[in-house]
Formats: C-alpha cells, structure tokens, sequence
C-alpha cells in the first residue's frame, strides 16, 4: 500500500475492523476510510483453478492464443456505461480505441445492460445458472463476499438484490481485462451516474463495491492495482472526470489518495461515490476479478448486492 495521507486502509481482516469500529461499513459510507481489505480471503489456488476452468470451458481466452472472434465482438469498450433506459453507451471519459484492450464480463452488468430492465433480468437469471454451476463443488467467492459483507455489518442481512416481483438481479461478476485495459478516475451510482429509477437497488442511499482479486497482471514490477481518492463524487468534480482533467483539479485541491495493493485472494469493499481508478498495466495475463455492487442505508435491515 501506498499511503499518501492519514487515510490509511483498514486491514488485514474482519476482526481488526471490527475492532476499530462500531460500524466499519458506516465509516466506508461517510468516505473516513478509503476501503476495507481483507488479506487472503480465497486461497490463491482456488483462484487459479478456477481462472483454469473459465478458460477451458471458453468463457475466457487464453492471452497467448490468438483472439476468438465472439469475445472481440462481447468486449465492453474503456469508459462506456448506459444510463437510464438509453440503449446507446456513454462515454464516461476519453478513451481513444486501443487493439487489444478487452474487458470480458461473465455474468451480468446492471450499469451496461440495465436500459433494457426486461432483458437484463432475463440474462440475470442465466447468470444464477451458470454460477450455480460453476460454483456447485461448494468452494464458492460468491458466498465469501456475501458473507464478509454481513459480518463487517455486524446486524444486518446481505441478499442478492432483487425487484419487489422477487425476480433477482446477477449476484455478481466475473470481469477479466486484458491488454492494459484502464479504468480512468470516475465514481459508480445507480443513482447519480446511471439513473436507474425503475430498479429497487436505486432506493438505497450509498452504494459500495466489492472485488476479490482472482488474477493480477504484472509489467515489470508494475501491477494494475486501485486508487481510491479521497473526494466524493459532486457537481463540482463532475466536469473534470469528464474532461480527462481531474489530476489538475486534485492537485490544485490537495485531494490526497490510498493505494489498494492486492494479491489473488485478497479482497476489499469501498464506497463506489469515491473518485476511484485502475491503470492500465498491459502485462502478459490479464487481470481478472470477482466484483459486487452493493446497496447500503444504514436504517435498512438488508443489504443489496448486485453485478
């Protein structure tokens, strides 16, 4: 970890947060804290084994081998999300087309499929097949994230999100980036990034995320790992992410910042409305996570979680 400010990690496991805080999960959604990390919370050979398995079981390819044409087809292009009910991709920031830089999702993204509430919850529900599958031997990150979750909360029940019909949104993602793929500082809400206010997960007041780190890439001693900034999104901050300027802004600001340093197996939870990035390290194998969004308002008894 680099630690640029008195805003350090809280870390290495639940206990340690659970003693420092009342209610750690608060702290996350007040921006006290940068992040909750979790060392070693999957054994790094279940990570590898199951990277092993996606891969011969074609979800996905193999960076040594040339590119199967159907995921240059399913790669979500750098930046871009779909808000309300657009069917049309935003550009978040700039991000010029770059050959190579492929973002494959196994499961199902609420912030690039959610335009289409019908469609999204159908392939919801393919995604809870396939995850049932996959995981069916028992030895399940899904159930660890949860879990975590509902133990840092102290009291409180972690469920897969879901619509007031009961139909049920995926329970997270597996996401691997390939050739250096860049996520540029910008922040994740269903309420004031994508505003999705047909969706029950738009009810809660702060949203988190979760990432279990499965595989990292590596260039030289460079790995692709978080930053998180100490800067909750706002109007103000708005312009610059999109303009590609928010270093300038953070600098004239003396907006400081905490790097998220992980190993496969490590896992951390952070409040998704900090201004948050991941560089791109174009390393031989690319990096690839499990990740959750999560809906939290501390006067609710349930925790949402959703991909």
């Amino acid at each position: 970890m680099t630690d640029h400010t008195n805003w350090p990690l809280v870390e290495p496991d639940i206990q340690t947060a659970l003693k420092m805080f009342q209610s750690p999960l608060d702290e996350l959604a007040a921006g006290r804290i940068p992040a909750l990390v979790i060392r070693s919370a999957w054994p790094a050979e279940s990570c590898t084994r199951l990277i092993d398995r996606l891969v011969s079981e074609e979800l996905l390819y193999d960076r040594s081998q040339p590119i199967p044409e159907k995921f240059q087809k399913t790669s979500i292009p750098e930046g871009y999300y779909r808000e309300g009910t657009n069917s049309t991709a935003t550009l978040a920031w700039k991000s010029p087309e770059a050959v190579g830089k492929n973002r494959i999702d196994i499961g199902s993204s609420l912030g690039y499929r959610g335009s289409d509430k019908e469609a999204f919850l159908a392939h919801s529900a393919e995604t809870h097949a396939l995850f049932d599958r996959l995981f069916a031997d028992g030895d399940d990150p899904i159930k660890l994230m949860y879990s975590s979750l509902e133990a840092l909360s102290r009291n409180k029940t972690v469920v897969t999100a879901h619509e007031p019909d009961g139909r049920k949104y995926g329970p997270a993602i597996i996401r691997a980036h390939y050739g250096g793929y860049t996520y540029a500082p910008h922040f994740d809400s269903v309420r004031l990034r994508e505003k999705r206010s047909e969706y029950a997960v738009h009810e809660f007041e702060h949203q988190f995320a979760g990432v279990l780190v499965l595989q990292n890439t590596q260039l030289g001693d460079v790995t692709a790992q978080c930053r998180l900034h100490q800067c909750l999104w706002n109007e103000e901050v708005d312009p610059h992410l999109k303009a590609g300027t928010f270093y300038d802004y953070a600098q004239e600001q003396n907006i400081s910042n905490a790097d998220v340093v992980l190993a496969p197996g490590d896992l951390y939870f952070f409040n998704t409305r900090c201004i948050h990035e991941v560089p791109g390290v174009p390393g031989e194998l690319p990096r690839i996570v499990l990740a959750t969004f999560i809906g939290y308002s501390s006067d609710r008894d349930e925790i949402f979680v959703w991909s």
